[in-house]
């Protein structure tokens, strides 16, 4: 055989065993959805959208809008894909994004049903809670989703989700985003055998003293058991991090480097990745430590940058300090942010894969410092860019949520961003990830610096992100 010859064969049997591993992570996938369990698979195991119908008397509603921040359960009636259940409780959902639809004159909340609110044992597909997020801020209306197919696509437990289409008392209210609560039900399909400890907690996971009362923002945010024991074998496994002792024994490392990967991908500031200390599940399960991902509307750049050069960061690494001011009014001058944010976005450092004070995230930052453990961190991140979002993953994922929304999304009278900008958001959350996926590979084979300081001194390196608009995305930097 010939050269010309031999370099075909070879090059066919790398696309043969590419595409080998590629079937293998789809039917693992698949396999895995499949017996997972009856509950919710009505609302998520389908490629259609939802019908969910929501009825109350209008003084109801007028108050459930008028006090958004109370978030108290009301009585309703809900319908879905013609099921009727009456007795359901229903409140607001979230935190300052309250704050920004009142700001808009809007009444486009999220939403919380709790169907066995005032009817016990009331359920649908199983389910007793249901959540319906508004995709605020989030021209694609779909990052959640997407981030959370990541996830599933390298086998790590996350909330699933789905579209409906809502009405309230008769009209179209809008398209929503279903999604799954973290909860008991959540924990018996991915953690089955397992009794699981949740806490949905505001704290960065360092370890600073044994003493119980200084974890208050861990405990006091159970959501499925929790308890002092259960608190105690969580400071134990923060000390193993802390003092590079035991870590195996205390933490199941593999999901918190896939639960990593997932994080250096979709670069989300209102949490860990920025200076928030918020956004994610902690479960503890027989003393080990793993992660949970969750809320990603505002990642890839729709949640502003603070100023970063008092966390030891590069000075300059940041356009401006946001102060206290609400996120509605955040600002805005977006056009000379947008250029630096998005480089930014493109190329965050998988070596330090924090905006702010690395010091500041000690469990993370200690882990990475055992090569096994960083390899294995590395491992997830080269699956998430050659065989999701490079080998098509993201193209299918993207391409059924067109399919499903892509004719009425931002239809509606309340809609935060039109039609229109849903179809540019998507086309431009495709280039962003393309490039991010680049870069990433880029910095995993030493081309492109890996730390905030080496991209400091090497700019030219960086993948170019001037082709992406970062506002076509939205966000709080976008009016």
């Amino acid at each position: 055989m010939n050269i010309n010859g031999m370099t075909i064969m070879m090059t066919m049997r790398k696309v043969f065993v590419s595409a080998l591993m590629m079937m293998h992570v789809l039917i693992v996938n698949s396999c895995k959805a499949s017996t997972e369990g009856g509950v919710g698979d009505e609302l998520f195991m389908t490629d259609k959208v939802c019908d969910i119908r929501i009825d109350m008397p209008q003084e109801t509603w007028k108050e459930i809008v008028g006090k958004p921040h109370d978030k108290e359960y009301h009585v309703c009636s809900v319908t879905i894909d013609g099921v009727r259940m009456d007795s359901v409780g229903i409140r607001t959902k979230g935190a300052s994004s309250l704050d920004d639809v009142k700001a808009m004159g809007s009444d486009r909340y999220s939403f919380t049903l709790k169907l066995n609110k005032y009817r016990k044992g009331q359920k649908y597909s199983g389910m007793t809670k249901i959540l319906l997020n508004n995709n605020i801020w989030d021209a694609t209306q779909m990052k959640d989703a997407i981030v959370y197919d990541m996830c599933r696509f390298i086998a790590l437990p996350a909330p699933r989700t789905n579209y409906a289409r809502v009405t309230l008392n008769g009209s179209y209210f809008g398209c929503y985003l279903v999604v799954e609560p973290v909860d008991k039900h959540f924990c018996k399909r991915n953690y089955k055998g397992t009794k699981s400890n949740i806490y949905k907690p505001y704290h960065n996971l360092s370890y600073t003293t044994d003493n119980m009362t200084d974890y208050k923002d861990i405990a006091d945010f159970a959501k499925v058991n929790g308890g002092e024991a259960s608190m105690q074998r969580i400071i134990e496994a923060l000390k193993s991090v802390h003092e590079m002792k035991d870590i195996e024994k205390h933490v199941d490392v593999e999901a918190v480097m896939k639960y990593m990967a997932v994080q250096s991908m979709a670069v989300n500031y209102d949490c860990m990745t920025g200076k928030n200390v918020q956004n994610y599940y902690l479960r503890e399960a027989e003393g080990k430590l793993s992660l949970i991902p969750w809320d990603y509307n505002l990642a890839w750049g729709g949640y502003p940058e603070e100023d970063g050069e008092e966390d030891g960061m590069p000075a300059g690494s940041a356009p401006m300090n946001w102060g206290e001011a609400t996120s509605f009014e955040m600002a805005i001058d977006a056009e000379s942010y947008g250029k630096a944010a998005t480089s930014r976005i493109v190329n965050l450092p998988v070596d330090v894969p924090f905006f702010g004070d690395p010091s500041k995230r000690e469990f993370f930052m200690n882990l990475l410092t055992v090569s096994e453990y960083k390899a294995m961190y590395y491992h997830y991140l080269d699956l998430l860019c050659n065989q999701y979002i490079i080998g098509g993953g993201l193209e299918r994922s993207m391409t059924g949520i067109n399919g499903k929304i892509g004719e009425y999304a931002g239809c509606e009278r309340n809609a935060f961003y039109d039609n229109a900008r849903f179809h540019k958001a998507g086309s431009t959350l495709r280039k962003l990830l393309t490039m991010r996926a680049r870069s990433v590979l880029g910095q995993m084979d030493g081309t492109i610096p890996a730390t905030w300081e080496g991209q400091k001194q090497h700019p030219g390196k960086l993948i170019d992100s001037d082709g992406i608009d970062i506002q076509d995305l939205g966000g709080l930097m976008v009016k």
